[in-house]
Protein backbone atom coordinates (compact mmCIF):
# COMPACT_ATOMS: atom_id res chain seq x y z
CA UNK A 1 0.00 0.00 0.00
CA UNK A 2 0.81 3.65 -0.22
CA UNK A 3 1.01 6.31 2.64
CA UNK A 4 -1.82 9.31 1.46
CA UNK A 5 0.63 12.07 0.15
CA UNK A 6 0.58 15.22 1.87
CA UNK A 7 0.27 18.70 0.37
CA UNK A 8 4.14 19.10 0.11
CA UNK A 9 5.43 15.60 -1.21
CA UNK A 10 6.21 14.97 -4.57
CA UNK A 11 5.81 11.53 -4.02
CA UNK A 12 3.79 8.11 -3.33
CA UNK A 13 5.27 6.55 -0.57
CA UNK A 14 5.35 2.75 0.46
CA UNK A 15 3.42 2.51 3.81
CA UNK A 16 4.33 0.00 6.97
CA UNK A 17 2.08 -3.00 5.11
CA UNK A 18 3.73 -6.49 4.96
CA UNK A 19 4.69 -6.94 1.88
CA UNK A 20 6.57 -3.74 2.30
CA UNK A 21 8.14 -4.04 5.41
CA UNK A 22 9.65 -6.97 4.10
CA UNK A 23 12.31 -4.59 2.08
CA UNK A 24 11.15 -1.11 2.32
CA UNK A 25 14.43 0.12 0.52
CA UNK A 26 13.22 -2.12 -2.66
CA UNK A 27 9.69 -0.56 -2.43
CA UNK A 28 10.64 2.79 -1.99
CA UNK A 29 13.00 1.94 -4.94
CA UNK A 30 10.08 1.11 -6.83
CA UNK A 31 7.51 3.42 -6.25
CA UNK A 32 9.76 6.22 -6.80
CA UNK A 33 11.00 5.00 -10.27
CA UNK A 34 7.48 4.21 -11.10
CA UNK A 35 6.67 7.94 -10.43
CA UNK A 36 10.09 9.15 -12.51
CA UNK A 37 9.70 7.07 -14.96
CA UNK A 38 5.87 8.39 -15.81
CA UNK A 39 4.43 4.22 -15.58
CA UNK A 40 0.84 4.70 -14.17
CA UNK A 41 0.30 2.97 -10.48
CA UNK A 42 -3.05 1.28 -9.23
CA UNK A 43 -2.53 0.24 -5.40
CA UNK A 44 -5.15 -2.03 -3.15
CA UNK A 45 -4.03 -0.90 0.14
CA UNK A 46 -4.51 -2.79 3.57
CA UNK A 47 -7.68 -0.61 3.95
CA UNK A 48 -9.29 -1.31 1.01
CA UNK A 49 -8.96 -5.11 2.10
CA UNK A 50 -9.82 -4.44 6.13
CA UNK A 51 -12.90 -2.19 4.43
CA UNK A 52 -14.01 -6.19 3.26
CA UNK A 53 -13.68 -8.87 5.66
CA UNK A 54 -15.09 -12.21 4.89
CA UNK A 55 -15.80 -15.45 7.78
CA UNK A 56 -13.84 -18.52 6.64
CA UNK A 57 -17.33 -19.83 5.60
CA UNK A 58 -15.83 -18.64 2.21
CA UNK A 59 -13.17 -21.35 2.34
CA UNK A 60 -15.92 -24.25 3.39
CA UNK A 61 -18.09 -22.69 0.41
CA UNK A 62 -15.00 -23.52 -2.36
CA UNK A 63 -14.33 -26.83 -0.73
CA UNK A 64 -17.90 -28.14 -1.93
CA UNK A 65 -17.20 -27.52 -5.35
CA UNK A 66 -14.42 -30.62 -4.27
CA UNK A 67 -11.84 -29.22 -5.69
CA UNK A 68 -8.30 -29.80 -4.59
CA UNK A 69 -6.89 -26.16 -5.13
CA UNK A 70 -10.02 -25.06 -2.52
CA UNK A 71 -9.31 -27.89 -0.13
CA UNK A 72 -5.78 -26.85 0.01
CA UNK A 73 -5.82 -23.09 -0.15
CA UNK A 74 -7.97 -23.83 3.25
CA UNK A 75 -5.42 -25.96 4.63
CA UNK A 76 -2.88 -23.54 3.93
CA UNK A 77 -4.60 -20.56 5.26
CA UNK A 78 -5.62 -22.46 8.57
CA UNK A 79 -1.59 -22.86 9.01
CA UNK A 80 -0.94 -19.68 8.13
CA UNK A 81 -3.08 -17.27 10.02
CA UNK A 82 -2.04 -19.99 13.10
CA UNK A 83 1.43 -18.67 12.30
CA UNK A 84 0.42 -15.32 12.67
CA UNK A 85 -1.43 -15.85 15.98
CA UNK A 86 1.92 -17.58 17.42
CA UNK A 87 3.91 -14.58 15.99
CA UNK A 88 1.74 -11.31 17.66
CA UNK A 89 1.90 -13.03 21.01
CA UNK A 90 5.53 -13.17 21.21
CA UNK A 91 7.33 -10.23 22.39
CA UNK A 92 8.54 -7.32 19.62
CA UNK A 93 12.48 -8.62 19.98
CA UNK A 94 11.65 -11.62 19.25
CA UNK A 95 13.44 -12.72 16.26
CA UNK A 96 10.61 -15.40 15.68
CA UNK A 97 8.68 -12.47 14.62
CA UNK A 98 10.95 -12.20 11.53
CA UNK A 99 9.28 -9.34 9.54
CA UNK A 100 6.48 -8.65 11.53
CA UNK A 101 5.61 -5.15 11.82
CA UNK A 102 5.71 -3.36 15.40
CA UNK A 103 2.31 -2.67 15.16
CA UNK A 104 1.02 -6.21 14.83
CA UNK A 105 0.48 -7.73 18.38
CA UNK A 106 -1.71 -9.61 19.57
CA UNK A 107 -4.32 -6.67 20.59
CA UNK A 108 -4.38 -5.49 16.49
CA UNK A 109 -4.85 -9.59 15.72
CA UNK A 110 -8.04 -9.58 17.96
CA UNK A 111 -9.29 -6.13 16.91
CA UNK A 112 -8.31 -6.72 13.15
CA UNK A 113 -9.79 -10.49 12.52
CA UNK A 114 -11.62 -11.48 15.47
CA UNK A 115 -13.48 -8.10 15.78
CA UNK A 116 -13.47 -8.15 19.45
CA UNK A 117 -10.17 -6.28 22.14
CA UNK A 118 -9.08 -9.93 23.58
CA UNK A 119 -9.91 -13.04 23.41
CA UNK A 120 -8.80 -15.67 26.45
CA UNK A 121 -7.72 -18.35 23.98
CA UNK A 122 -3.87 -19.18 24.54
CA UNK A 123 -1.13 -18.95 21.69
CA UNK A 124 -0.71 -22.51 21.15
CA UNK A 125 -4.75 -23.08 20.56
CA UNK A 126 -5.77 -22.49 16.86
CA UNK A 127 -7.65 -19.68 16.21
CA UNK A 128 -9.19 -20.23 12.95
CA UNK A 129 -12.47 -21.65 14.69
CA UNK A 130 -12.77 -17.93 16.05
CA UNK A 131 -12.31 -15.93 12.74
CA UNK A 132 -14.88 -13.79 11.30
CA UNK A 133 -12.68 -11.14 9.88
CA UNK A 134 -10.58 -12.55 7.07
CA UNK A 135 -8.85 -10.38 4.27
CA UNK A 136 -8.40 -10.96 0.74
CA UNK A 137 -5.74 -9.06 -0.44
CA UNK A 138 -5.15 -11.16 -3.62
CA UNK A 139 -8.15 -11.64 -4.69
CA UNK A 140 -9.66 -8.36 -4.37
CA UNK A 141 -6.27 -6.97 -6.60
CA UNK A 142 -6.89 -9.40 -9.02
CA UNK A 143 -10.11 -7.90 -9.66
CA UNK A 144 -8.83 -4.88 -9.58
CA UNK A 145 -7.45 -5.82 -13.05
CA UNK A 146 -11.03 -5.72 -14.60
CA UNK A 147 -11.60 -2.46 -15.16
CA UNK A 148 -15.57 -2.96 -14.21
CA UNK A 149 -15.19 -4.17 -11.10
CA UNK A 150 -12.27 -1.84 -10.16
CA UNK A 151 -15.13 1.63 -10.93
CA UNK A 152 -18.11 -0.28 -9.60
CA UNK A 153 -16.64 -1.73 -6.19
CA UNK A 154 -13.35 0.68 -5.22
CA UNK A 155 -13.49 4.47 -4.64
CA UNK A 156 -10.04 6.00 -5.74
CA UNK A 157 -7.95 8.81 -4.57
CA UNK A 158 -5.15 10.22 -7.04
CA UNK A 159 -2.15 11.93 -7.36
CA UNK A 160 -0.60 13.42 -10.06
CA UNK A 161 3.23 13.10 -10.54
CA UNK A 162 5.11 14.41 -13.57
CA UNK A 163 1.70 14.44 -15.57
CA UNK A 164 0.99 11.12 -14.89
CA UNK A 165 -1.96 9.70 -13.06
CA UNK A 166 -1.62 7.19 -9.72
CA UNK A 167 -4.88 5.74 -8.23
CA UNK A 168 -4.43 4.27 -4.49
CA UNK A 169 -8.15 2.90 -2.82
CA UNK A 170 -8.06 3.21 0.87
CA UNK A 171 -6.18 5.80 2.69
CA UNK A 172 -7.50 4.84 6.31
CA UNK A 173 -9.70 2.27 8.99
CA UNK A 174 -12.74 5.07 8.01
CA UNK A 175 -12.29 5.54 5.03
CA UNK A 176 -11.53 2.09 3.06
CA UNK A 177 -12.50 2.92 -0.53
CA UNK A 178 -14.67 0.09 -0.68
CA UNK A 179 -18.03 1.20 -2.39
CA UNK A 180 -20.43 -1.53 -0.98
CA UNK A 181 -18.70 -4.17 0.98
CA UNK A 182 -21.68 -6.86 1.23
CA UNK A 183 -21.77 -6.68 -2.69
CA UNK A 184 -18.18 -6.93 -3.32
CA UNK A 185 -17.90 -9.76 -0.68
CA UNK A 186 -20.88 -11.49 -2.67
CA UNK A 187 -19.10 -10.58 -6.02
CA UNK A 188 -15.52 -12.20 -4.77
CA UNK A 189 -17.29 -15.43 -3.53
CA UNK A 190 -19.12 -16.09 -6.48
CA UNK A 191 -16.19 -15.62 -8.76
CA UNK A 192 -14.38 -17.76 -6.51
CA UNK A 193 -16.62 -20.88 -6.42
CA UNK A 194 -17.19 -20.18 -10.46
CA UNK A 195 -13.27 -20.43 -11.14
CA UNK A 196 -13.12 -23.48 -9.09
CA UNK A 197 -16.22 -25.20 -11.09
CA UNK A 198 -15.37 -24.17 -14.22
CA UNK A 199 -11.75 -25.63 -13.91
CA UNK A 200 -13.25 -28.88 -13.04
CA UNK A 201 -15.51 -29.14 -16.14
CA UNK A 202 -12.81 -28.58 -18.19
CA UNK A 203 -11.04 -31.72 -17.07
CA UNK A 204 -11.42 -34.43 -19.54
Amino acid sequence: GVMPPTEHSDFLEPDTAYNNNCDMNSARYFYRRCQELCIPTVTLTRWAAYGCPITNDVFDDCCKTAHMVATNTRRVSMCTINQLWTKVNLPESDPRREKLPARCDRRWFCRTFLGMEDTNRSSSNSIWPMLTRLHMYDPLSMMVCVSAYRETYFHWESKVVNGVRHKYCGVSETNTGVIDATALRDKLGSLLQLSLRSALQNIS
